[in-house]
């Protein structure tokens, strides 16, 4: 997967090499990019949503189309990262409860 016109990490996750506050747009995410990809921090680097870590999820539940960030903290549970001012879809809520049955537990709510 990839993150398309997907910014929504660049705007709702704090990065303090940057000096980047929760839910504050990256002064470097411009255009629907990252002006400074080929030298971004290590946390930019490193981090990948779920949508990204998975295959076959379907667009619908990209961060910036559902109104969450769902993040794999270890094997037992998700974080739900949700976005602010956006409406959580009925996909998200689905997929959230779809990873309670599965006995994932799921923590949700906004940073």
């Amino acid at each position: 997967m990839e993150c398309g016109s997907c910014t929504a990490c660049c705007t709702t996750l704090p990065i303090k090499a940057l000096d980047k506050p929760i839910n504050t747009h990256c002064q470097h995410c411009v255009g629907g990019g990252c002006s400074i990809y080929d030298s971004k921090p290590q946390t930019c680097t490193e981090f990948e949503c779920a949508y990204i870590q998975g295959s076959n999820v379907p667009e619908s539940l990209r961060p910036d189309k559902c109104g969450v960030i769902f993040i794999k903290q270890d094997d037992n549970t998700f974080k739900g990262v949700l976005i602010p001012n956006m409406e959580v879809t009925d996909i998200a809520k689905a997929q959230m409860n779809d990873f309670m049955k599965q006995g994932f537990k799921v923590i949700h709510g906004y940073l």
